[in-house]
């Protein structure tokens, strides 16, 4: 900008416009002092061409006052970079790196020796924090006289200490020996030091010590494989929980190759994929088949390359997990699903079946009871002959709650769970059903009830209950749908005032093909069996149960219990 701005100036006309040239002078010698001088010349250079392209075009170009400009900026320059090594302005370019450095740092004044900035851990090896150390003498950390002498000297000989070991003083009075590292920061004139102290190094030591006893009380413990094998192929460890088991000795197996535990075939198998790893330095994974103790086994083996702390590799370091049972269940869930479609097809196929002579059956019979004095049918046979069309009407029913039962009980339901406003549930069950006109029914659900579920299964759920209610009831007919919660559980009761059911039943009433033993019609009872039993595994997917209790002629108590969310 400077250079633009000074090229499209008539430089006759205003002799001032070169010192913009100040402005890129002083920023870079604050900030990057050792580059100032290297930006003056270039500047320099830049208007010294554009004096001459001036000229060039016939302007009156003032040699004097160009050569004045010219030492006027290297002037500048020379005190400018002059200025930045105060050490207070040229600490602000290393503030923030050494306040937050993880090592033990500080900056310090060469002159008076006080610190200028101080690094957290650096405050907590001398007991301080790093507020309470700025502009404090490094000298009131030293032992004594002796420690300053030979740090002044050591860092106007060599301008660096490398490890020097010094003791110093912390807050609380004691004394900690330390090693000082540190070097003088020449453009700025500033002495940057590190401090080591050895006793968190035998401390990091000992927690890592620690930590390594621990990983290898979890190796030993585990059921996986660990083992280890350098370039060659040599296990250099080895460590597997079931071994003793199978009579292999981990200690025997050190120094000795892959081929003293696995057949040749899959020793070599094995090394091949050693040698890949090794080659190609990346990890692999394998499956291994083998026979223990007469018993197929199948292992996961994964393998990746180990290189020691010089980055030279060493071999590989693998792990092998006893997949055989994952596998079986893999294999046995695949069969079950084979098998579940298989049912499927066979249910509708069934179906099919039994419904195709029923329907012909059920209408016929149908026909002949609507008027059965058009075909001669009097007395007894008119009887018979009614029993056997409601016989085939239950037949058929059977046949439908299988089919729907059996969909039902064999598909996979995802659960929609919400919020839900129960109160406004059962309203909406009551009022879509149209109980309210077949019995008096009251909705004693409190309106803060809320609950976390899937609303469609749970209506479905306490519109069976409802349904039941209502339809096995006698005059007149009464239902009370309560709420009562607990500190894990959501209650939810339907009571009513019904027939009651006996007690050598209750226990079966949720199964998928019970038909109950009233004088109801036997549609009836089906509707019922197969609403509860969808009843109970819709609630069961919420992790909750149904549960009833009944007197007969007194009425029943079906409740549902939901967990509440954690």
């Amino acid at each position: 900008m400077s250079l633009i701005l000074t090229a499209i100036e008539q430089v006759s006309s205003n002799p001032i416009s070169p010192l913009i040239y100040c402005i890129p002078i002083l920023l870079v010698a604050l900030w990057y002092p050792q580059k100032s001088l290297l930006l003056t010349t270039f500047l320099t250079v830049g208007f010294v061409l554009i004096q001459l392209y001036q000229a060039s075009l016939g302007n009156l170009i003032n040699p004097v006052m160009t050569g004045l400009h010219t030492i006027f900026l290297f002037w500048f320059c020379g005190a400018t970079t002059l200025f930045t090594r105060d050490s207070r302005l040229a600490l602000s370019r290393y503030r923030q790196l050494i306040e937050n450095s993880r090592d033990a740092k500080f900056l310090c004044d060469p002159d008076s020796l006080r610190l200028l900035c101080v690094s957290r851990r650096c405050a907590d090896i001398l007991g301080y924090t790093p507020l309470e150390l700025i502009g404090v003498p490094v000298e009131l950390f030293w032992a004594d006289e002796t420690c300053k002498a030979r740090f002044t000297s050591e860092m106007e000989r060599e301008g660096y200490i490398g490890n020097m070991e010094m003791p110093l003083r912390a807050q609380n009075g004691d004394t900690r020996l330390v090693f000082l590292s540190c070097r003088k920061l020449e453009p700025d004139n500033i002495y940057e030091c590190t401090i080591v102290d050895p006793s968190m190094l035998q401390g990091e030591r000992e927690d890592l010590v620690r930590s390594n006893e621990r990983l290898m009380e979890l190796i030993q413990q585990s059921n996986d494989i660990f083992f280890m094998q350098d370039v060659d192929g040599r296990i250099l460890h080895f460590s597997w929980l079931h071994a003793p088991e199978h009579g292999i000795s981990p200690a025997d197996l050190i120094g000795k190759g892959v081929d003293a535990l696995l057949p040749d075939d899959l020793s070599a198998q094995h090394m091949s994929w050693v040698r890949s790893v090794i080659s190609e330095r990346k990890n692999a994974c394998y499956d291994l088949d083998i026979e223990l103790g007469g018993v197929h086994h199948t292992f996961s083996v994964t393998l990746a390359p180990y290189t020691g702390t010089d980055g030279a590799l060493i071999g590989v370091v693998g792990s092998a997990r006893d997949t055989t049972e994952i596998r079986r269940q893999r294999i046995a869930c695949r069969q079950m699903a084979w098998e579940v479609d298989q049912w499927k097809g066979l249910v509708s196929n069934v179906s099919h079946e039994l419904r195709t002579p029923l329907q012909p059956l059920i209408g016929y019979l149908g026909i002949l009871a609507d008027d059965p004095e058009y075909y001669g049918l009097k007395g007894e046979t008119e009887k018979y002959l009614r029993t056997c069309l409601e016989c085939a009407r239950q037949e058929q029913a059977v046949v439908e709650r299988m089919v729907k039962l059996s969909l039902v009980m064999t598909d996979h339901i995802e659960l929609a769970i919400q919020d839900i406003h129960l109160r406004s549930l059962i309203n909406s069950i009551i009022s879509r059903g149209g109980y309210e006109s077949e019995a008096e029914i009251e909705n004693e659900i409190p309106e803060n009830a809320h609950i976390w579920g899937d609303p469609d299964l749970l209506y479905q759920a306490l519109e069976s209950l409802i349904s039941n209610a209502v339809k096995y009831n006698e005059p007149p007919k009464k239902v009370w749908i309560r709420y009562a919660g607990s500190n894990n559980n959501h209650y939810i009761m339907v009571c009513d005032n019904g027939i009651g059911i006996p007690a050598d039943i209750i226990g079966s009433i949720f199964g998928p093909l019970f038909i109950g033993g009233t004088q109801e019609t036997s549609h009836n009872c089906v509707h019922s069996g197969l609403g509860l039993a969808i009843a109970i595994k819709y609630v069961r997917l919420h992790g909750g149960e149904i549960s009833v209790t009944s007197e007969v002629g007194e009425g029943s108590t079906f409740t549902i219990r939901i967990p509440k969310e954690a």
